[in-house]
């Protein structure tokens, strides 16, 4: 699968590549690809989860400034080509009293106009429905908030799609984790026999949690993966979201004014994009510094910008996985005293680094 190659209407030609490892793999491609018929696409534009961020869009970006203006705009749309307006009209309709009901957008005579909620929701490229359970949750809150409480409320939303499936083997561990965070959680969990299906849900947003909180404890990707039987895709797939999801949760704590939210939902963000725990947060902002070289750094004594600053070159180098390269990186971004002998022996890579079976050996 290649991205589109090229924006219509901007530009003339678009290139896409494709590599192959040998001759046969090279003629599968070219059959398969460049001789091929393209494939049957198929709008999904009809789907309500869908719908609702590109109706909200349509006003906050103002191609429309009344419902008809809507239903004009989505006429020139891909599945009104496929199919016919009049099948999603009133799905469209459902979803522009839904967005007047939340508070998304203001009605003035015939003309629409999106509120400052509902133009921060859509230049975020949330779901609506995303920024509604977060903005409730904010509301609500927990009676103990922690890092728990705003995981799992992003991993309630829509966005966090698809949803982890609990298995049978884990559905008692999962329960006790959910019971015995219950004060920690910002949604109110369904009734566990009454709506079974519901309930099940619920505990694939706290395996969610768990696989989150794992990673931002360190565990190493191996183990996350074998614990809790998910592929390395989908551990990526809710890192991405749950960093951005967290970045949209951060700044409609600002535009909502829950000021004791936002620097607890900016320190959880940073902890998701590093996979670190709090105390390596200032050593992992380095470039070249991820959540290995922090911890080994960190568990040498390095545990502050200025420790580095003040740390010996030949002393980092002695750490395993810091190379001349890193070192050298490290001191230009943090500063401090380095002899011009030492700065050109970096300089022209004299140095070896040294292994990790060395360091621990």
């Amino acid at each position: 699968m290649v991205g589109r190659a090229g924006r219509p209407r901007y530009d003339k030609v678009g290139i896409s590549v494709l590599i192959a490892k040998n001759n046969d793999e090279r003629d599968y491609l070219f059959e398969s690809y460049v001789l091929a018929k393209p494939e049957r696409i198929w709008s999904k534009l009809g789907v309500e989860r869908v719908l609702r961020s590109h109706v909200l869009a349509t006003v906050a970006s103002e191609y429309a400034y009344t419902e008809q203006g809507v239903y004009e705009f989505f006429e020139g749309s891909f599945y009104a080509y496929q199919y016919d307006l009049r099948m999603i009209k009133g799905v469209i309709a459902r979803i522009l009293r839904f967005l007047y009901k939340e508070g998304m957008l203001n009605v003035k005579g015939q003309n629409l106009h999106p509120t400052d909620f509902g133009r921060r929701v859509s230049q975020l490229y949330i779901d609506p429905l995303s920024a509604i359970i977060i903005r409730e949750g904010f509301n609500s809150r927990a009676e103990n908030i922690t890092d728990i409480s705003f995981l799992h409320l992003i991993a309630h939303t829509p966005d966090m799609y698809p949803k982890l499936h609990p298995l049978s083997r884990e559905l008692d561990s999962l329960s006790a984790f959910a019971e015995e965070h219950r004060d920690e959680i910002m949604i109110n969990a369904p009734e566990e026999w009454s709506d079974r299906y519901s309930y099940e849900e619920f505990l694939g947003e706290i395996k969610t949690v768990m696989v989150l909180k794992s990673w931002i404890e360190e565990e190493s990707e191996d183990r996350i993966i074998e614990r809790f039987n998910v592929e390395p895709g989908d551990l990526y797939r809710l890192i991405e979201a749950a960093k951005w999801l967290l970045y949209a949760s951060h700044e409609l704590a600002i535009l909502l004014k829950h000021k004791d939210l936002v620097p607890k939902i900016y320190r959880l963000m940073k902890r998701v994009e590093k996979g670190v725990k709090e105390e390596l947060l200032p050593l992992a902002s380095l470039e070249g510094i991820g959540r290995i070289r922090a911890r080994i750094l960190f568990n040498a004594g390095y545990r502050r910008i200025e420790d580095l600053r003040r740390a010996r070159i030949k002393e980092l180098m002695n750490l395993p996985m810091i190379g001349p390269g890193t070192a050298k990186k490290i001191k230009e971004q943090v500063g401090g005293f380095i002899k011009s002998k030492e700065w050109k022996n970096l300089s022209n890579g004299r140095e070896e680094q040294q292994s990790l079976t060395e360091y621990y050996r």
